[in-house]
């Protein structure tokens, strides 16, 4: 016999998937805002086509944080950038944050099928 389902499991389902999409978008930012931090650092060449596309990821997920911090120079050539480690920091709470979710979620989903389980074995009890 298949397992009854309804349209809160189906809600709670929506919902936990649309919730670890948000966890991947942080996870790309931080982590990409992380490669953009240590390349400006050691002064990576600006010319090559990886560290072009990992700056342009790192610019549009630091923009909301752009002119917090002035950026510092780090010897002759490379760059302290405050702005990108304060983005990676509030990326991670908010990373804390949606995990938690996620975890909120999931046991609101365990419960659920608990319940849709016990309705379905007094039905076929019956």
């Amino acid at each position: 016999m298949e397992k009854q389902t309804d349209s809160q499991m189906t809600i709670i389902k929506l919902v936990r998937g649309i919730t670890y999409v948000v966890y991947a978008f942080t996870l790309i930012a931080v982590i990409s805002l992380t490669l953009a931090f240590f390349l400006l650092l050691f002064s990576a060449n600006a010319d090559t086509p990886f560290v072009k596309f990992i700056y342009q990821i790192a610019y549009d997920f630091g923009q909301p944080f752009r002119g917090i911090f002035p950026t510092r120079p780090v010897g002759e050539t490379g760059y302290f950038s405050t702005t990108a480690l304060f983005a990676i920091v509030m990326y991670l709470f908010f990373a804390a944050g949606i995990n938690a979710l996620i975890g909120y979620i999931n046991l609101k989903m365990a419960k659920h099928q608990e319940e849709l389980n016990k309705i379905e074995s007094r039905q076929v009890r019956k």
